[in-house]
């Protein structure tokens, strides 16, 4: 008779201790699967801003590039229109020393479509002097003109 209550009270006391161990086991399941969706989360966040590009597609580029050869120079400037670009034109490329004196100079160069490439050579360059290449152009895009311009600034070592 004794051992009747004995015995179910140790039932009744495993039973509670598997209804609370099911209940740790659930709360430590929803732990996991909420740090498992904030990492989802984050990471589908962080994917999704690196697609964006970093310039709007509406941005003209352009590359100026000066280098050297025995006493000429050799200078190039490409000019990419954005996106409904119909031309280019009133380029002006200019080539200066470090005395503020005149190299070259090209003028009205122009392309049709969206792109322009220059290149020329220039002479006389003098080793030890600093050269500067600048050029500016209009660039027509969906009816309206742009200014753009750039420059290249190196030594001739």
């Amino acid at each position: 008779m004794f051992t009747l209550p004995i015995s179910r009270g140790r039932k009744q006391t495993s039973n509670f201790l598997l209804k609370v161990g099911k209940l740790k086991m659930k709360r430590k399941i929803l732990k996991l699967m909420a740090l498992f969706m904030a990492m989802v989360c984050f990471w589908s966040v962080g994917t999704s801003t690196a697609i964006v590009p970093i310039e709007p597609l509406s941005v003209n580029t352009h590359t100026v590039t000066l280098s050297f050869s025995g006493t000429s120079a050799a200078c190039t400037v490409t000019i990419n229109g954005a996106a409904g670009t119909t031309k280019i034109d009133n380029c002006t490329v200019t080539l200066w020393d470090n005395n503020g004196t005149t190299i070259a100079r090209w003028a009205n160069q122009s392309a049709t479509g969206s792109s322009l490439r220059f290149s020329r050579t220039a002479s006389p360059v003098v080793r030890g002097r600093t050269y500067t290449l600048i050029f500016t152009a209009t660039v027509h895009r969906n009816g309206t003109a742009t200014q753009v311009n750039g420059y290249i600034t190196r030594t001739f070592n």
